[in-house]
């Protein structure tokens, strides 16, 4: 994420509304992915240096929405917030709460791959989400176990997985050393991004050589992992135990990883933690860059008694898998 700041010249973050310095009214444009200070005009138009824009529709409670819309579309809601389909009940205060949370985390995930110019509302599949309750956390709905999933461009939640007690409960049971609502949320558009980017191109090959047959007896395969684990001596091969799951799930994690990646060099690079490499032909992973960021992250962590906020190790067949996303992703850079 790279640094905003207010027109009075104090720092503003991502998911501000108002400057709380000055009290200007802030609104996110995602074309230009700028943070902008707004000054009302009229009703509910607002100019600022780029121009004259509408809030978004859910800019008030539960979710406070802080994306910009062009003054001349018909839409009443932002681009992120049009994705979601369904949400939780919102006549309980957990749910209103859920809501946005989650919106938060997908308004970040959507930050993230517009920065890498990757195709997002005008696709096909078209991406939507859904965020569902199920009976584990309230008896009353009649979804018995929503689990988080893709198909077809249709990305689901259990909206649980906005409660941070959720998380790791589920993060203990299931021995994950990392897990987070926006990880989630990268995880899942990974399988989407398969789809799009992957499986009637010519890049599918080369995708099976590294990561398997994504054709392989999916459900068979899940079952096979969740009753006898992580494949043997998974870390010289994949970036999680669950990415041995099935050659999708690898892609989906790698994916994931990459994301994490790019979105917290940018962060480094605008804080001045990091200076920019002099790029070599093809070279955007910046893994000399990586692995001391991540150092300094865990020693950090280490030093106020949390665990680490990096647990992992790339090996160098998971440093393939991230550079066959780079070059994906990045396919003049050679």
């Amino acid at each position: 994420m790279k640094r905003f700041f207010c027109q009075c010249g104090q720092e503003i973050f991502f998911e501000n509304s108002h400057c709380n310095r000055c009290g200007s009214l802030l609104g996110f444009d995602p074309e230009q992915r700028q943070l902008l200070s707004l000054t009302p005009k009229s009703n509910d138009v607002f100019s600022t240096q780029q121009g004259d824009f509408k809030r978004c529709q859910l800019h008030t409670a539960p979710v406070h929405c802080n994306w910009l819309i062009p003054l001349n579309s018909r839409n009443q809601q932002c681009a992120s917030c049009r994705l979601t389909q369904l949400i939780p009940n919102q006549n309980t205060l957990i749910n209103q709460r859920r809501w946005q949370v989650l919106e938060s985390a997908k308004r970040r995930l959507l930050y993230g791959l517009l920065s890498l110019k990757l195709p997002v509302f005008d696709t096909e599949p078209r991406l939507i989400f859904e965020f569902l309750e199920d009976q584990q956390t309230n008896p009353n709905v009649g979804l018995e176990h929503v689990l988080s999933g893709h198909v077809n461009g249709r990305i689901t939640l259990n909206a649980a997985e906005a409660d941070g007690s959720y998380r790791e409960a589920a993060r203990e049971a299931m021995n994950e050393p990392y897990r987070t609502l926006l990880g989630h949320f990268r995880h899942e558009v990974g399988h989407f991004y398969w789809l799009l980017l992957i499986r009637d191109s010519a890049k599918s090959s080369e995708f099976e050589t590294l990561f398997g047959n994504p054709h392989q007896e999916y459900s068979a395969a899940l079952n096979h992992y969740y009753q006898h684990g992580p494949a043997q001596h998974w870390q010289t091969t994949f970036i999680s135990a669950y990415a041995s799951a099935h050659p999708l799930e690898d892609w989906a994690e790698t994916w994931a990883h990459y994301l994490l990646m790019q979105e917290t060099l940018e962060t480094a690079l605008a804080f001045d933690l990091i200076s920019q490499p002099e790029k070599k032909a093809g070279d955007t992973l910046w893994m000399t860059e990586w692995y001391q960021l991540v150092t300094i992250l865990n020693a950090l962590n280490r030093s106020t008694g949390n665990a680490d906020a990096y647990p992992f190790v790339i090996s160098p067949v998971v440093k393939q898998k991230l550079q066959f996303i780079d070059n994906l992703i990045h396919p003049t850079v050679r």
